[in-house]
């Protein structure tokens, strides 16, 4: 049985294996973070604005860091992640 998944606690996950440097999405993430402290736990809007984050963030993954945090995200292995990128999007992902 699949329990729901809390967003504000994914995005936790998600911020701890993105390096210091990643001063934007960082700052994206909190701001996401924050939004979806706010939201009710049944709405989707902010699950949708954090998939927009990563969206933009991490366009074609190449670090495993952003293998990780789309692992997390999407409740996927970074194998099950990476062949989903290579079906969509061709073979250049390792």
């Amino acid at each position: 049985m699949m329990f729901p998944r809390n967003c504000c606690e994914v995005i936790t996950q998600m911020l701890a294996e993105i390096p210091e440097t990643e001063t934007a999405f960082i700052s994206d993430l909190n701001w996401n973070h924050k939004d979806a402290w706010y939201k009710a736990p049944e709405e989707t809007i902010q699950w949708q604005r954090t998939m927009q984050t990563l969206i933009n963030h991490i366009p074609k993954p190449e670090f495993d860091w952003q293998w990780k945090v789309l692992s997390i995200f999407t409740m996927k292995s970074i194998e099950e992640v990476k062949k989903s990128f290579k079906e969509k999007n061709g073979n250049d992902n390792k």
